[in-house]
């Protein structure tokens, strides 16, 4: 059997794999932000590899990561990207928050798209179609910042 023999059934597979959602990782870490500085968000960039068995022949089938949509709470538009981002002082995915917000979730879209292999074959086949995870980090309280003169007696 080839895979060409598999590719249907690997496409019906792939859309019911239980494709584990990927996690946000916030900067700063404690629940918290300012508004008018950028706040960090990243993911994993990590291929997902599954154990399946079609018409009775083993094989794996890989999710790839190839998009992520951050949703940041607070009405604006969704940032699409390819790119999972990174931790400071790599960051390239941040959102600036513009008004404060007792409490904000930060959600992320990610899709995926999937190819298959006979269990012990080096080569991928590309799975047509995609699929979609959602998750969401805790709570985000955002404050703002107040500066205030104070008298300072020289004395």
């Amino acid at each position: 059997m080839t895979p060409a023999d598999l590719l249907a059934e690997a496409k019906r597979e792939f859309a019911t794999l239980p494709i584990e959602a990927s996690a946000i990782v916030v900067q700063p870490p404690n629940g918290w932000t300012l508004v008018n500085v950028p706040t960090i968000t990243y993911t994993q960039d990590e291929d997902q590899v599954l154990a399946a068995a079609l018409l009775g022949i083993p094989v794996e089938i890989r999710a790839v990561p190839d998009e992520f949509a951050w949703d940041y709470g607070d009405g604006s538009d969704a940032l699409v990207t390819s790119d999972p981002g990174a931790a400071y002082p790599d960051e390239s995915v941040t959102h600036t928050y513009e008004q404060p917000v007792d409490a904000v979730t930060i959600g992320l879209t990610t899709t995926w798209s999937g190819q298959f292999r006979i269990a012990g074959s080096p080569t991928w086949t590309d799975i047509p179609g995609e699929a979609t995870t959602q998750s969401a980090a805790d709570p985000l309280q955002v404050y703002e910042a107040r500066s205030r003169l104070v008298e300072d007696s020289v004395g």
